[in-house]
């Protein structure tokens, strides 16, 4: 009788330290499934932090290059007009006394003509004159060959692009400045002998396919790149690609790698 007492003590501690374990291994898993949800948020709220940084700096960034034009408007060409204006009135009240001064004339034309080349000045700056001059894929084509130049064993570029298409500044020189900073950060990183370009219009989609045998990355490699490095270039990538609503796709083959840039063109 004592031994069966025994038995089932024994066992009913058994069951109750079973039953102790199970309960324990549900909170443990629900606590850690709490931890590991914590960390989740956390980890996004430093990311989201990071995207707050990086947007902090494109547009600080953009603040300043106004600034500048609008420095370089009011010091330069601000001037420059200035002067031109008061050599104006001076030509026109000795002309009311029937007076021709040639020699202010000159000096007025001299002065106009250095305000409208600091103008171009300014406006090289801000959209390539080549670029309005003879549009995207002549500027795609010569922006690739100063880029490569001695650096590459060969560089081509195919224009499929359609002729009567026609393209907005705006999107154009975002286009174009996306494309330039992607060909830079090929020959800075990658290390290509040779780089194909293609420009071409698939239902509405402008797409720039860049094919290259250097250092390849793959779309996941980009997005790392993109999250974790404070790279102004990468930053200006990012942004403009925003602003046009564009996409970039990164693959890594065997042999080579390519990068596709894609945006919709505007009805």
């Amino acid at each position: 009788m004592v031994e069966e007492t025994r038995l089932a003590f024994i066992i009913l501690v058994g069951m109750l330290f079973s039953l102790s374990l199970s309960i324990g291994m549900v909170l443990l898993a629900r606590k850690n499934r709490k931890i590991q949800e914590l960390s989740e948020h956390l980890l996004k709220e430093e990311q989201a932090n990071k995207e707050m940084e990086k947007l902090e700096v494109a547009i600080s960034t953009q603040e300043n290059e106004r600034t500048e034009i609008a420095r370089q408007l009011h010091d330069d060409v601000g001037a420059l007009l200035s002067i031109a204006q008061k050599s104006i009135l001076d030509v026109q009240t000795k002309a009311r006394e029937g007076k021709i001064d040639e020699a202010s004339i000159e000096f007025t034309k001299e002065y106009i003509q250095d305000s409208i080349d600091k103008l171009r000045a300014i406006n090289k700056g801000l959209i390539p004159h080549y670029l309005l001059k003879f549009g995207l894929p002549k500027a795609l084509e010569r922006m690739g060959k100063q880029k490569a130049e001695n650096l590459t064993d060969s560089i081509r570029f195919h224009n499929m692009f359609p002729e009567d298409v026609t393209i907005s500044d705006g999107l154009m020189t975002h286009y174009f400045y996306i494309a330039s900073e992607l060909i830079t950060n090929l020959l800075k990183h990658s290390y290509p002998k040779n780089i194909e370009m293609s420009l071409s219009l698939q239902d509405s989609i402008m797409q720039l396919k860049i094919k290259h045998d250097g250092i390849a990355l793959s779309q996941r490699d980009y997005e790392i790149l993109s999250d974790d490095s404070d790279s102004l270039g990468l930053g200006n990538i990012r942004y403009r690609l925003h602003t046009i609503q564009g996409s970039i796709c990164f693959k890594k083959l065997k042999t080579y790698g390519t990068i596709q840039l894609d945006t919709k063109l505007s009805n």
